[in-house]
């Protein structure tokens, strides 16, 4: 079958936009991820080339958009390695590499961390959302670290309360361009204006809080903790850009030419009272190797 294709002309007025925020504006019936699917699959060009997502359009540019339909999402088990750093018969606390994401999404199918749950529980307790068995908290693709998932119906209500009620207490490790030097930062955040994929410090946003303590600093980048007494999308990277510091590799919130493969943000440790044991629970995992071996390589006078 024939796949269906558009053409658009870029218009003066839409110089300023991103392409992949400019199409969501001329496909309104299209969601951001199916947006973002069809860049992954090359269903986007111009002058018979594809193009990033990124891209700024310039007026009169052509822009060919093939739709592909999208395949189905849905969980299902992977047989992948999982460190463990704690389990007990109601709760489970894995060491997220990068590059895996929390659970299936358009242009994010496999290489899950429910996928790789669901292999190794065999079963996982329901949630509203079926992409999301057990899951009561995320971490970006890229952000390593500690990630929590409930065995359990009963740990997964518990969990996804004590979340809500911000009784989890987590630290991240980050290197930052500049130093950063601002001990707390309060600022709201949203949706940006314009990129509606990213976010942004506004007004009418919500509330954000993070925690960040200097730990040390050299040649132009610091290691520093981070605590975010909020759960918004992307806090830490959005606060630390508010700060002119942006994460070292942050694709979207950092200079345009990284300085590694991915942002180097770490979910370092994570605190809780045991919702049925009563008893305070401390789980820790160092960066890994490519972190610290970045921060090595950048930081030898």
């Amino acid at each position: 079958m024939k796949l269906q294709s558009k053409t658009i002309v870029v218009t003066k007025d839409e110089e300023t936009l991103r392409l992949d925020t400019l199409l969501k504006e001329r496909f309104e019936a299209c969601s951001r991820s199916y947006i973002h699917y069809l860049f992954e699959e090359g269903m986007i060009s111009r002058n018979s080339k594809t193009i990033k997502k990124s891209f700024m359009c310039k007026e009169g540019d052509e822009i060919l958009v093939t739709f592909k339909t999208l395949p189905d999402v849905h969980l299902f088990p992977e047989n992948i390695p999982l460190e463990i750093l704690f389990e007990d018969e109601d709760i489970i606390a894995v060491n997220k590499p990068a590059g895996m994401v929390t659970h299936p999404a358009p242009g994010s199918l496999s290489n899950t961390f429910a996928g790789a749950l669901l292999y190794y529980l065999k079963t996982l307790p329901e949630s509203e959302d079926p992409l999301r068995p057990g899951i009561v908290h995320r971490l970006d693709k890229d952000t390593t670290g500690i990630l929590l998932g409930a065995k359990t119906r009963r740990a997964l209500l518990a969990l996804q309360k004590m979340f809500a009620e911000r009784k989890v207490q987590k630290s991240y490790l980050a290197i930052c361009h500049g130093y950063l030097n601002q001990p707390f930062v309060n600022t709201p955040i949203g949706r940006h204006p314009t990129d509606r994929k990213l976010m942004a410090p506004v007004q009418n946003g919500k509330q954000a809080l993070t925690e960040f303590k200097l730990l040390e600093k050299h040649n132009g980048l610091c290691l520093v903790e981070a605590k975010p007494y909020t759960g918004r999308t992307h806090q830490i990277r959005v606060h630390a850009k508010y700060q002119q510091c942006p994460l070292v590799g942050d694709e979207f919130y950092g200079p345009k030419k990284p300085l590694f493969k991915r942002h180097l943000l770490h979910a370092h440790t994570l605190t809780f009272i045991h919702p049925f044991l009563d008893k305070e629970i401390f789980i820790s995992t160092p960066p890994p190797q490519d972190f610290s071996e970045f921060w090595n390589h950048h930081t030898r006078s």
